[in-house]
């Protein structure tokens, strides 16, 4: 069996104007300064930090900083809350729905906490669409965090799925592919949906539109489809 899994922030909802300012305004809290976006994105894209939390304790650290972790995420927390209602969705409804009519299954792995998970996916009414989704809450060590591949495996094991493709915006998103290829020998592809995040990423398909992201996902699943550009495993 064959199943889709996303990545949520930059995939499912675009979080510039929520998590980015959560980012810089928690550091901001710690600094007593102003941080740029900018150098945000980049310590978070370079470096391949998936976790939220993570990127602010690491732009904290960069300006020589310090901030205790659990108050951090308190912190990050009441700034998120500030600014969640700013996301917006980057896939429809119906593009869930054409998928779900293909018969494949389809996760989420994703970096946020469950409770902002819920929220986004009851929010944009799209929560019964999958099957079944991994989040931070679900991660029993910070070490097993995307880019590490123990999320990839999970969302398989529970989808009951042989491949997967997985539609990420990322570097930790690609890493986290191509590990557990080869860490863990599974048959996965990655997607780089770059309508947010501009990255030059190694990916089996690149686009920025919903509807080539469709088609190919749904080639994909059903490869005897014509004139839809196919899977390169």
């Amino acid at each position: 069996m064959k199943a889709i899994i996303f990545d949520v922030d930059g995939v499912l909802v675009d979080v510039r104007e929520s998590y980015h300012l959560a980012i810089k305004e928690t550091a901001e809290h710690y600094l007593g300064r102003e941080v740029p976006l900018d150098l945000i994105k980049k310590i978070k894209y370079e470096r391949a930090i998936n976790n939220d939390w993570d990127v602010t304790q690491a732009v904290i650290e960069h300006f020589g900083g310090k901030a205790d972790y659990e108050e951090l995420v308190e912190v990050f927390t009441q700034k998120y809350d500030l600014f969640k209602e700013r996301e917006k969705p980057l896939l429809s409804r119906e593009f869930f729905r054409r998928l779900k009519e293909a018969g494949t299954p389809l996760g989420i792995v994703t970096g946020r906490p469950k409770r902002d998970l819920l929220w986004v996916l009851e929010r944009f009414d799209i929560r019964s669409f999958f099957d079944c989704t991994i989040d931070e809450d679900d991660i029993p060590d910070q070490s097993l965090r995307k880019p590490h591949p123990y999320p990839l495996r999970i969302c398989l094991e529970r989808l009951g799925a042989e491949e997967a493709i997985y539609v990420g915006d990322n570097t930790a998103d690609q890493k986290m592919v191509a590990s557990a290829v080869e860490r863990y020998g599974l048959k996965a592809g990655f997607v780089h949906f770059n309508r947010v995040v501009d990255l030059t990423l190694e990916a089996d398909f690149v686009t920025s539109s919903e509807e080539d992201l469709l088609n190919f996902l749904l080639q994909w699943v059903c490869p005897n489809q014509e004139g839809v550009r196919g899977y390169r495993p």
